[in-house]
């Protein structure tokens, strides 16, 4: 069989429109193209079926399900909270994908990876932005940056300029890092500086920043470790916890137990119960020092010499060290960390761009002027800024290549309405930073609206999106109304469960059977011994118990019943009630064994408490089927015969062509005067208008000083 399955091809202009049914179910019509789409999607690569049938057979098993969710919506199943919220859910998961950019993704993992293998140790020197002009702080930092150049030192220049407040204790030393730990500008410009050298001016949402490289180390990977701890903030001064700490070292090196010891001595009670036991840890994870002494030991069990922090006295035991794990077991776990992390905004860019081209995305610059003037009247005067728009106000933003689907506008208000949730950010600041707070919220806005569009056309862009979607809300309509009509059903049913097992109990009969014990065994004596104590109809306890005396292992009996046909071995021998013959290596592979038969029990019905789980299956079938019945008459099932034939009859050639199954964003002709027309409809106006038309941008409106 081959892996991948042939595309079917049926040109799109072969059949008319109401020939594009394959069969329909009730009011339901299915597409030919999203059928055979399916149908490609959910053939297995296992199935041996010649096309023919396997087409049928699919077919016949899709009906069966369209006809369960026409049924679940004509009972309104799928107005149901709890479904919406289920679906929601599942949607949310579906659109992922389509909102992120596989490219760049891609390359944000491989480069992440590759910078998990090394390590680098940075300096740098922070000008904050949190206040003031952001001009005035980069005008700053290149006069530092200057002075970097011209040969000044660089913890000098640290201790005099940089804003981050650790540079008193660290003279800017960040010490080493990997990639993930750091924002992701601060990491790139880490990463993308020699050792030694000075990097450009770095801008993050802390401000600027000038880094120096110190050093570069292949990664470290991550140590397990378990530590006792005397804190000198607990004993009467420093002295006493050394010597403390030092009387522990001394019974560690006679022999005893670390787990012990830190269990009955370290001031750690987090790790002490565990015996000292501490998570997995990388680089700058721990203070320096104690990182440093966890990481220098060499051997499993090893332990370090005392060793003190700014917690207190230390010992530590190496349990494992681990290296950077093969790029395949952490790509996912990856991904989710780089979805969390400040680079992902660089696939966020991407698509966004994207997005702003295939929606024909156009921004009123006058608009957003005109805002600003209502939002500084806002904060000097005090007025309600909703307030001030007529009706929606101006549009900010106009969506221009869809006019088949009318032009997408968004208006000022619609903005207002945004930052009102962001209120708590606004109150109490100043009027420059409410503007730059607003300019931050600005771009969020007209990104969020972007991909809200998106989102919410995925089905009409892209076909495996829209039948996976269609593909869960059916599953999840459809199961729900299985569960009450059939498999719930069966289980509460127990009349009818009984009732069907006695109409039915010729379906569940034993076979002629027979109960067996084996005696199994290494040594013949005691074999032979064994049966003649049976023939003389001793009991097994007491043989086994004579036997026995010195090892269970002597002797070993189990009990099994046969039905015919269960062992072929059972089967090729002639039975009778009693001893029977000893065979070599037959049953076990352990030896000898011998063959009592108990009992030789005669075809007979099975007992509905011994198969209640085949009866409820087989039961569940019989509704299942009684079910479709009804359904088939409340819902008539047409299937386009003329068309099925033609798809069997091609099946080698057909392929769905894409751009012409679904081709929902080919624009429609229309004139100027009727997309102007309609603008006017929209806004009510004829003055100062903001529309497109043919990819086009147009405006009517006076522009602002």
């Amino acid at each position: 069989m081959k892996k991948k399955l042939l595309f079917y091809t049926i040109l799109f202009n072969f059949f008319c429109q109401s020939q594009n049914t394959l069969f329909s179910v009730g009011d339901f019509e299915m597409d030919y193209r999203d059928f055979i789409l399916n149908y490609q999607k959910n053939k297995l690569d296992t199935d041996t079926l010649e096309f023919t049938q396997s087409f049928n057979e699919y077919l016949d098993l899709y009906i069966k399900f369209k006809l369960k969710v026409v049924e679940a919506k004509s009972m309104g199943l799928d107005t149901f909270p709890s479904f919406k919220r289920e679906l929601e859910g599942y949607r949310k998961q579906l659109v992922k994908p389509y909102l992120t950019d596989t490219e760049v993704t891609k390359m944000l993992l491989e480069e992440a990876y590759a910078r998990l293998k090394e390590e680098v140790s940075v300096s740098h020197i922070l000008l904050q932005t949190n206040t003031g002009d952001d001009n005035e702080v980069l005008e700053r930092a290149n006069v530092i940056k200057k002075r970097l150049d011209n040969g000044e030192d660089f913890i000098k220049l640290a201790k005099l300029f940089s804003e981050d407040p650790s540079v008193k204790d660290n003279d800017g030393n960040l010490g080493y890092f990997s990639a993930l730990y750091m924002v992701y500008p601060f990491e790139s410009a880490a990463y993308n500086t020699e050792k030694g050298m000075i990097s450009d001016i770095v801008k993050t949402r802390f401000g600027y920043h000038i880094l120096k490289v110190n050093d570069r180390r292949p990664s470290q990977g991550e140590v397990k470790v378990a530590h006792i701890l005397i804190r000198d903030d607990l004993n009467k001064n420093i002295s006493s916890s050394q010597e403390k700490i030092n009387e522990i070292y001394d019974s560690l090196n006679s022999g005893a137990s670390f787990v012990e010891l830190a269990k009955k001595f370290s001031d750690d009670k987090k790790s002490s119960v565990s015996g000292g036991e501490l998570e997995w840890f990388g680089t700058n994870k721990m203070v320096k020092s104690f990182e440093d002494v966890s990481f220098s030991l060499k051997k499993t069990n090893e332990f370090s010499k005392p060793f003190q922090t700014e917690f207190g006295w230390h010992i530590v035991k190496l349990i494992d060290k681990k290296s950077l794990p093969p790029f395949d077991e952490v790509e996912q776990s990856l991904k989710k960390r780089i979805e969390r992390d400040s680079r992902s905004k660089m696939t966020r860019e991407v698509v966004i761009n994207r997005l702003k081209k295939e929606w024909g995305f156009h921004e009123n610059i006058n608009s957003k002027k005109l805002f600003y003037k209502l939002l500084k009247d806002h904060l000097d005067n005090k007025k309600n800024l909703l307030e001030s728009f007529s009706q929606r106000g101006k549009i900010m933003f106009v969506f221009n290549n869809m006019l088949d689907e009318g032009q997408r506008y968004i208006f000022q208000k619609e903005f207002s309405e945004y930052l009102s949730n962001f209120s708590s950010r606004l109150r109490g600041k100043s009027s420059n930073d409410v503007i730059n707070i607003v300019d931050e919220l600005y771009e969020t806005f007209k990104e969020s609206v972007l991909l809200d569009l998106e989102s919410a056309n995925l089905e009409k862009k892209y076909d495996d999106f829209r039948l996976l979607y269609n593909e869960y809300r059916d599953g999840i309509l459809m199961y729900q109304l299985q569960k009450e009509e059939v498999w719930d059903l069966a289980v509460k049913d127990t009349t009818g469960l009984e009732n069907f097992y006695n109409l039915n109990k010729d379906m569940y009969i034993w076979p002629d059977r027979v109960k067996i014990r084996f005696f199994d065994c290494q040594d013949k004596k005691i074999l032979t011994k064994t049966k003649r104590k049976l023939r003389k109809n001793i009991i097994e306890s007491e043989i086994i118990k004579e036997i026995n005396f010195d090892s269970e292992l002597n002797l070993k009996v189990s009990n099994v019943t046969f039905a015919k046909g269960d062992d072929k071995r059972i089967d090729s021998l002639v039975f009778k009630h009693g001893v029977q013959n000893i065979h070599e290596k037959q049953f076990f592979e352990t030896g000898l064994t011998l063959i009592y038969v108990d009992s030789i029990l005669p075809s007979s019905f099975k007992k509905l408490n011994e198969i209640k789980g085949l009866v409820i299956s087989d039961y569940q079938n019989k509704l299942e089927k009684d079910w479709i019945k009804k359904l088939e008459k409340k819902y008539p099932v047409n299937i386009n015969s003329e068309l099925l034939s033609y798809i069997i009859k091609n099946k080698t050639k057909i392929s769905v062509d894409e751009k012409n199954h679904r081709n929902k964003y080919e624009e429609k002709s229309l004139s100027f005067s009727d997309t102007f027309s309609k603008t006017v409809k929209i806004l009510g106006s004829s003055k100062n208008t903001f529309f497109g038309w043919n990819g086009q941008i147009f405006t009517t409106e006076t522009i602002l000083d």
